[in-house]
């Protein structure tokens, strides 16, 4: 049986797919919306709004994601146009979504290649899912 591990991992953003990439996360989630009536005897939920956040981490190389650190560590005001279309690879699959890079942290340890850590909002629904 195959799998998948960390070196099968990939993030691409505005079609610039990262060289060096250290590991990627995604959290889902979907709010519940209480609908429970007087006279029920148990809480009961339906699906409300959608949302989701991630991060990643890359190693700072001279092909270094400048752009995407460009998007929080500025010295202009962020717009709509910082919107970012991302891509989250493992194996074959993918997750594609729009988003807004929320943060980002440059680690620099001695005796090891600098690290830039970056959060990401999802913006809207995920344009493709191949789970």
């Amino acid at each position: 049986m195959a799998y998948i591990s960390g070196k099968d991992g990939s993030i691409t953003y505005d079609g610039v797919k990262l060289a060096k990439v250290a590991n990627w996360t995604l959290s889902s989630q979907v709010e519940a919306l209480e609908v429970t009536s007087l006279a029920d005897t148990a809480r009961d939920y339906t699906p409300g709004l959608k949302s989701a956040t991630g991060s990643c981490a890359v190693w700072y190389y001279d092909d270094a994601p400048v752009s995407l650190l460009e998007k929080v560590i500025r010295t202009d005001t962020p717009t709509d146009a910082d919107k970012l279309t991302m891509q989250l690879g493992y194996g074959t699959n993918s997750i594609t979504f729009e988003c807004l890079i929320t943060g980002a942290e440059l680690s620099m340890v001695v005796g090891e290649v600098l690290q830039a850590q970056v959060s990401f909002q999802v913006c809207g629904d995920m344009t493709g899912v191949d789970l």
